[in-house]
């Protein structure tokens, strides 16, 4: 009976601990969807550039090693010619931060690319003109996707794991190696974030 009681225990527990990644996961996607129609939603009632910033470990002064998201505005006359220059920006909330065990991968998807792999951005912001260079989106008055520059679709993926080194990585799971991930697609015309999970 005891032995019974602690078999009931321990598949509750390992049923628990398996669902916590997952919905960890799903609250990292959920944000990073809020914030890209928020960041969209921003850039056409201010008939400005909006900009997502995906600040990682090492990017920002924060010890921790938490993933952080920003929203900057830019004037539309103040948008650099080249992506090499920096970004004279205006937060306009404080930075947000994934929970522990969530990370936002690099890496195309179906050929789509992957902001984390493009270019980085330079924003230059606040009284002391703080400057960070971060991985992001930008959205331009009209709504659509301006940054990273292409004419494709852009993908997310949204995973368990941690940082190591500054370097994100990702929990693997089973025999395959398989990352357990959610994936967000962000059209280039009307830049709305859809789930693509696999």
């Amino acid at each position: 009976m005891v032995i019974a009681v602690l078999v009931i225990l321990l598949v509750a527990g390992v049923r628990l601990l398996g669902g916590t990644g997952a919905q960890a996961r799903k609250a990292g996607a959920d944000l990073l969807t809020g914030m890209i129609e928020q960041a969209r939603t921003a850039a056409i009632t201010s008939r400005s550039y909006v900009v997502l910033a995906i600040a990682e470990p090492g990017d920002l002064p924060a010890s921790d090693l938490r993933c952080r998201i920003g929203l900057f505005r830019v004037k539309p006359d103040q948008w650099p010619q080249s992506a090499a220059d920096s970004v004279p920006a205006v937060l306009l909330s404080r930075w947000r931060t994934l929970e522990n065990g969530v990370i936002i991968l690099g890496g195309e998807v179906d050929g789509l690319q992957n902001p984390l792999d493009a270019e980085e951005l330079t924003l230059v912001y606040g009284a002391n003109n703080r400057s960070v260079k971060v991985r992001a989106l930008a959205f331009n008055p009209r709504g659509g996707l301006h940054h990273p520059a292409g004419s494709n679709p852009v993908v997310m993926r949204i995973a368990e794991g941690g940082y190591r080194n500054g370097i994100a990585t990702p929990n693997r799971r089973g025999d395959s190696l398989a990352i357990p991930e959610n994936r967000l697609k962000i059209g280039r015309v009307i830049a709305r974030p859809y789930r693509i999970d696999g």
